[in-house]
């Protein structure tokens, strides 16, 4: 589903991979020109803090990496989820969710009910702010 949903999405500019920083820690150089797709669980594991760095377009691009990577991979891509969280129900969620498609949010949705089965508990209050935030853009199209 995820695949499917980031099929035609567009990778952002080499320059507009990271905010503005005075060091990004490597994250622009190694997401330039690279597609979201093929990325690994370790390599994702270790640009953790790109979820933090990315401009909101690289940030939606690249998600579904780092969504795969959770998934397959949940204990090599360890805190890889609580950034994705994070990000997401951040004051910059509504953004986020006004940038992905239908079934971009579709996919997001279903990816927060599998780690809500999988991880209850701790990041609930994120997921429900971050379901709020797809419910809005879906109301307001």
């Amino acid at each position: 589903m995820i695949r499917t949903a980031w099929t035609d999405a567009t990778p952002p500019q080499p320059d507009n991979i990271s905010q503005p920083t005075y060091d990004d820690e490597g994250v622009a150089d190694y997401f330039s020109n690279k597609p979201w797709q093929g990325q690994s669980a370790a390599q994702l594991r270790r640009l953790t803090h790109a979820l933090t760095f990315f401009t909101d377009e690289a940030f939606v691009y690249y998600l579904p990496a780092y969504l795969i990577a959770d998934i397959e991979e949940p204990e090599v891509s360890d805190t890889n989820a609580e950034g994705i969280l994070s990000r997401l129900a951040s004051s910059e969620g509504p953004t986020m969710a006004s940038r992905l498609n239908a079934l971009q949010r579709s996919a997001v949705r279903a990816y927060l009910s599998y780690f809500q089965e999988r991880d209850s508990g701790p990041y609930d209050d994120k997921c429900a702010r971050i379901h709020r935030f797809l419910d809005k853009v879906d109301e307001h199209g």
